[in-house]
């Protein structure tokens, strides 16, 4: 796959659950493209949809409009061949391992389903597998409790990539994890994806780790995108109110940088999503509202920065109401 090739499209993906009147529109026409090589992170609130649209894309819940490209092939209703070309990181690496397999059964499982390889092969991959994420061989021997968090992550990463897939979903595959085990799997996934090419989703809440693993930043909100552009950009320079208040949020380390920076705090909760506002999504909470944001859904703005943004405040007919632009806020490095 050439890296000016997209490994993943989504092109208006929508999902929706419930049945007749009583359907919940949990993402709503989502489109983005992911490269071999590249990191698109996926961010928002809880509720914000993100989840579901990595569900969405690895074919874990059927779509209600749009269609998903894997590797130039439709994946809209995935075929079992192509699901190895794809997979999953969750959460939890605590329950995301059987507790009764042994490592190396758990890893050997998606080769057996996936690939014909007699038992010595599988065993000299499993061993390649464990050395690629920094783990003994004789882990293969012993079972999941017997790993620290970090660790089991690590086996979950092993698993994840036995197949050699192009795109990896992680589904806030760093945020159960303590701030130094963090580290050492963001700087494992870097490696991973020099070494092989490979495209990740990184699905996160935690904007100081996006900032610095994503080339590419989503923002969500009630399963809409709201503004999309390089990460650099959406954290020094975000454009819509909501990205806005999102990187007010983060911790900054610097003291001085802290009395500086103009926290926004959102008024109210999010909408019912059975029953959504006629406009702006994000018009119940905004604190610029105006009476277009009410009526009128906002179409997504080109940004001199790169990226887009849905946003009546970005629009040449409300452009003297735009909000002035924000100072690049601190905020500590991963290293």
């Amino acid at each position: 796959m050439s890296e000016t090739n997209p490994a993943l499209v989504l092109d208006s993906v929508s999902v929706e659950f419930g049945k007749g009147k009583r359907r919940l529109r949990a993402v709503s026409e989502v489109s983005l493209e992911v490269h071999p090589g590249k990191t698109v992170a996926i961010v928002g609130e809880s509720g914000s949809g993100k989840s579901t649209v990595a569900r969405a894309m690895s074919g874990l819940v059927p779509l209600s409009g749009g269609s998903v490209t894997l590797l130039g092939e439709d994946f809209t209703t995935p075929r079992r061949k192509q699901r190895r070309h794809i997979q999953m990181v969750f959460q939890d690496p605590f329950s995301s391992l059987d507790p009764s397999s042994t490592v190396g059964n758990s890893l050997a499982e998606p080769l057996q389903v996936h690939e014909r390889m007699s038992r010595q092969d599988r065993a000299t991959r499993i061993a390649g597998l464990l050395a690629s994420v920094g783990l003994p061989v004789d882990a293969a021997e012993r079972y999941p409790h017997e790993f620290s968090g970090g660790q089991r992550q690590r086996i979950a990463i092993a698993r994840a990539i036995a197949t050699n897939p192009e795109v990896l979903l992680l589904d806030e595959a760093v945020s159960a994890l303590d701030v130094s085990t963090q580290n050492q799997i963001l700087v494992l996934l870097n490696s991973l994806q020099e070494q092989h090419g490979l495209a990740y989703v990184f699905i996160s809440h935690n904007l100081g780790v996006v900032r610095w693993l994503a080339d590419e930043t989503v923002v969500m909100y009630m399963g809409h995108i709201v503004e999309r552009g390089p990460t650099e950009r959406v954290h020094s320079e975000p454009a819509h109110p909501y990205t806005q208040a999102l990187v007010s949020a983060m911790p900054v380390a610097d003291p001085t940088g802290r009395e500086k920076r103009q926290r926004i705090l959102l008024a109210g909760e999010p909408p019912n999503q059975f029953d959504e506002p006629h406009g702006c999504i994000f018009s119940t909470r905004c604190p610029m509202v105006t009476d277009i944001c009410r009526n009128v859904v906002p179409t997504s703005v080109p940004l001199a920065g790169g990226g887009t943004a849905a946003c009546h405040l970005l629009t040449e007919s409300v452009e003297a109401r735009r909000p002035a632009p924000r100072q690049p806020l601190l905020t500590s490095e991963i290293s």
